[in-house]
């Protein structure tokens, strides 16, 4: 039971989260819940659209016809808003502020070895879930055996 404090229980709820540190650098370590299973709704409801985007931003930086102060503004800021929306797709996919740890420079929609950059983010992170969530079947499961076995002979 928790501990009562002036009339009021107290209870720990508290899911412990991984740290995870980008890129070996100290001062780029991030917190999830790698067993949290929503990330997959959450995942579902926005990969089209960060997808969208991804190559959206691809066209227009392959598309500037002119090399204009003005013409180069509009580039600028209409690639600085599909990176910024790209980061919060992935903060919202994560259920945490990760894009700007993992990525403070440059845009998530950069490619590299064929890839966009929030797609690499993307794979690294989720092995991680797959392998803790994996892991919570498997101790969930023997606690259902060591509960059910005297019914059960098993």
């Amino acid at each position: 039971m928790g501990k009562k404090t002036n009339d009021v229980i107290d209870i720990n709820l508290a899911v412990e989260k991984k740290k995870i540190r980008i890129d070996g650098d100290d001062n780029r370590i991030i917190e999830l819940d790698t067993a949290d299973l929503t990330i997959l709704e959450r995942l579902q409801k926005v990969y089209p659209r960060l997808n969208e985007l991804g190559i959206k931003g691809f066209d227009i930086d392959d598309s500037a016809e002119d090399s204009t102060p003005e013409s180069i503004g509009k580039l600028t800021d209409a690639l600085q808003a599909i990176d910024k929306e790209m980061r919060e797709i992935i903060d919202f996919i994560f259920d945490a502020k990760i894009a700007d740890i993992c990525v403070p420079t440059g845009a998530l929609y950069n490619m590299h070895n064929g890839e966009f950059q929030f797609e690499r983010i993307l794979d690294a992170l989720f092995g991680l879930y797959a392998d803790d969530i994996q892991k919570e079947f498997g101790k969930m499961s023997d606690r259902m055996k060591a509960h059910t076995s005297k019914y059960t002979g098993k």
